[in-house]
């Protein structure tokens, strides 16, 4: 007679948290990965969280100390390295399109695209996340999904804006044409309109003889004598 036996929930709820545990590290290899390509430089700060996890992963794996608690300091420190990682990257788009918004500083951007009022509450929703001061009754780690989630809305949102650039770069162009040309017309006038009102003086008001033309007859008679 074949026996069936099943695992126990512990059992069950342990391999649970080892799979959740692996998934939360390659997560932070993945945004440690993207944020080096995004910024060209690697989170130093997620590096050091995610050489945490791993010191708590081989505490685990051991045996030798309560297996709960290693668990739990090893998904904090991964979720930590995934937070530390899409900060630094959030941060660095923010700088990319604050450079774009000062570049087309003199258009209106909308004009062009359509979209780019929901991009700016985008943009001031993720800049609030980073500066708001949390609770200090909360980890940092409690926070790496949602600022995931802001990384991934500016990146679309940077990607957007520079796929605009060309067209605002024509029309900024245009723009700055039409002000040299509205420059230049304005100065033509001005000077026309000063060399009119200055022939308008001079016919009016005639040149006022001089004294030697004044006096020259007499001059001119009194050597006749």
């Amino acid at each position: 007679m074949t026996h069936l036996s099943f695992p126990d929930k512990q059992g069950l709820e342990k391999h649970s948290r080892t799979d959740e545990l692996v998934r939360l590290f390659q997560l932070a290899e993945e945004k440690i990965k993207l944020v080096e390509n995004l910024n060209q430089e690697l989170s130093i700060p997620a590096i050091n969280e995610l050489r945490y996890a791993g010191y708590h992963m081989t505490q685990y794996l051991s045996g030798q100390v309560e297996a709960d608690a290693q668990l739990s300091k090893a998904e904090n420190h991964c979720k930590r390295a995934i937070y530390d990682a899409v900060e630094a990257g959030i941060t660095h788009q923010l700088e990319l399109i604050k450079l774009f918004q000062h570049d087309f500083r003199n258009l209106i951007i909308t004009e062009t695209i359509s979209r780019y009022a929901e991009i700016k509450k985008e943009v001031k929703a993720a800049r609030d996340l980073i500066l708001t001061p949390r609770d200090n009754s909360k980890d940092r780690s409690e926070y790496y999904a949602e600022c995931s989630s802001h990384l991934e809305n500016l990146r679309r949102a940077h990607d957007e804006l520079e796929f605009y650039r060309d067209d605002l770069l024509k029309r900024l162009q245009k723009t700055n044409r039409d002000v040299w040309m509205y420059r230049a017309t304005l100065a033509m006038l001005l000077i026309c309109s000063g060399a009119f009102i200055y022939s308008a003086l001079q016919y009016h008001h005639p040149q006022t003889p001089t004294v030697a033309s004044a006096i020259s007859p007499t001059v001119q008679l009194e050597s006749a004598d």
